[in-house]
């Protein structure tokens, strides 16, 4: 608990600070507003799937509490987008080179090499994968009690069960999806610009990135640390993995890490 005190404590002080420099730099970032609004129409639209896959979803959520959350959600998702494009333009990194090339903005020195652009997402996955099945081999991790009451209840309330479902799948997507704009694309590269960490120093946001990440996952497994250990080396890779082939390859990474951990997990954790 005391973990995730300390997470919702920073992420609010990012949220503030994002807000304040999207104010500030406004001049700058609306160029960057189209992806930052087609970024967040993709977020909605996400979140609108699982809600009507989700059978009594407005039992546990009225309609005005959802507007609110999806408002929120597109105003975070365009600020996140529109700073982290700017700061990595600052940086010089290419952030979005597949949506670049199809916007026919890419030079020939942006080119993708789609081989090792696949082979580096499939070794980052592989892995990720691989350190999690022997973490959790050798700690026999379980669900903590807080997930287990917020999944008892919240699933009772809503008739999710707990087998790997389109509806879980889809959520997962958007987390992932949702994780990256918010840690990699936009926190990151703020540190980067802010405490001037470009070129060999770079290294630096992105620890800094993965241990904030990391403890975005506190208390969800017993003991703690199983779930932390897991994720922040992870974290570490998706962010090299930015800074050579841009936002999209963190989400498929992403995406097919925890699609992934969705099928083997119940086989891991207790």
């Amino acid at each position: 608990m005391i973990l995730s005190a300390v997470y919702a404590i920073l992420i609010l002080i990012f949220l503030v600070i994002f807000l304040i420099n999207s104010i500030r730099h406004r001049k700058e970032i609306k160029i960057y507003l189209k992806y930052g609004i087609l970024f967040a129409f993709i977020a909605i639209a996400l979140d609108i799937t699982v809600v009507v896959l989700i059978p009594n979803f407005f039992e546990l959520m009225p309609l005005p509490t959802l507007l609110i959350t999806d408002a929120i959600v597109f105003l975070r998702t365009v600020i996140f987008t529109c700073l982290g494009i700017y700061y990595c333009t600052k940086l010089g990194i290419v952030e979005m080179p597949l949506l670049r090339r199809l916007s026919g903005k890419t030079d020939n020195s942006e080119m993708i090499a789609w081989r090792n652009y696949i082979t580096a997402i499939i070794v980052v996955v592989a892995g990720a994968i691989l350190f999690s099945v022997i973490l959790f081999k050798l700690t026999s991790p379980e669900i903590s009690e807080d997930m287990k009451q917020l999944s008892e209840s919240q699933g009772a309330k809503l008739g999710i069960s707990d087998e790997p479902s389109v509806l879980t799948a889809l959520v997962l997507i958007a987390f992932a999806f949702g994780e990256e704009i918010l840690f990699r694309l936009g926190i990151q590269n703020y540190l980067a610009q802010q405490f001037r960490l470009n070129g060999n120093k770079y290294w630096v946001a992105v620890v800094l990135t993965s241990g904030l990440w990391a403890l975005a996952h506190a208390n969800i497994l017993a003991p703690e640390w199983v779930k932390i250990v897991q994720i922040f080396p992870f974290g570490i890779a998706l962010g090299f993995l930015f800074k050579k082939y841009g936002l999209e390859s963190c989400i498929f990474a992403h995406g097919i890490f925890n699609l992934s951990m969705m099928v083997i997990g119940p086989y891991l954790i207790t």
